[in-house]
């Protein structure tokens, strides 16, 4: 078995395919890479399948040893590659030789990064699907030490993502929301403060959701009944302080939603670090299919 060798693993490193669908009915989220955006690019470039599965890394902080001749990307936080101590650029393919050294740095804007092999990474599937869950028990955390198996090729274009394609991170953003059926338990007055509010993602973020801490909003109308949930949905808790729900969301819940991200935003919010602000603007039913681009 060849692969690449993990020498030091980062914050948090695991395999992710475009997640695990179908299952929701009995309780198994959806899971898969946060940014998707990223991720597809980071496949795409190597000409691999879309749902080739690659490491998601949060934050940076690897170093790995090739032992198979193969071909690589790097896609999303803007961090640095070394090769063999060699600076090199993301957002393009790079041949990996037996023996080399791969050391990527830590993120300097965003938070994820996402490495890709030529064919993608071996892993077993469960329920049709390579996406680590932790909670969920599927997959695993990388750890120091352990070889991601994956096969040799000798060939691939070198390809780079256009300039003009590769997004930036900063200490904001705006983010378009598409109002729910449930956008009716809050009064206009409410939904006014909700798109003028400037919020601040907290340090209570992670795959789950991405919950905020602004000028807080009510609703009115009592309890629900648990429902399913929608990825990209914005949960008001009774505390008033917006909640996003991303990839590892739970199925049902029961606080109402006064609307949902469309998934390009949702990827966007994946790369967004604690203190973010973060705005929102409504858009239309036909608008949001009109950017509906599938990654």
């Amino acid at each position: 078995m060849s692969g690449f060798r993990v020498i030091r693993s980062g914050v948090l490193m695991q395999l992710q395919d475009r997640g695990r669908f179908g299952y929701g009915d009995i309780g198994i989220t959806q899971s898969g890479v946060a940014d998707r955006y990223s991720a597809s690019w980071a496949n795409r470039l190597l000409f691999n399948h879309p749902n080739d599965t690659l490491i998601e890394i949060l934050l940076g902080g690897v170093k790995l040893i090739c032992e198979v001749d193969t071909y690589i990307s790097l896609t999303g936080a803007q961090s640095s590659l070394q090769i063999n101590g060699t600076p090199q650029p993301l957002w393009r393919v790079h041949h990996i030789s037996r023996g080399d050294t791969i050391e990527i740095g830590m993120a300097r804007e965003g938070l994820r990064l996402y490495l890709a092999t030529k064919g993608g990474f071996e892993s077993k599937s469960e329920l049709g699907s390579s996406a680590t869950t932790l909670k969920e028990g599927f997959g695993h955390q990388i750890v120091s030490g352990e070889l991601l198996p994956c096969q040799s090729h000798t060939s691939s274009p070198l390809a780079s993502t256009p300039q003009s394609q590769i997004p930036t991170y900063g200490n904001s953003m705006t983010l378009r929301v598409l109002l729910g059926y449930q956008s009716d338990m809050f009064e206009l007055a409410q939904r006014e403060i909700f798109f003028s509010t400037t919020y601040r993602v907290t340090q209570a973020t992670d795959r789950m959701g991405c919950r905020l801490e602004g000028t807080p909003i009510a609703y009115s109308g009592g309890e629900l009944i648990s429902e399913p949930i929608a990825y990209g949905s914005i949960q008001i808790p009774t505390d008033g302080q917006p909640i996003i729900l991303l990839n590892e969301r739970q199925t049902i819940g029961g606080y109402p939603k006064i609307g949902s991200l469309i998934p390009q935003d949702c990827y966007k919010l994946a790369q967004a670090r604690p203190n973010t602000q973060i705005l929102f603007s409504e858009v239309g039913l036909e608008e949001a299919i009109d950017m509906n681009i599938i990654f």
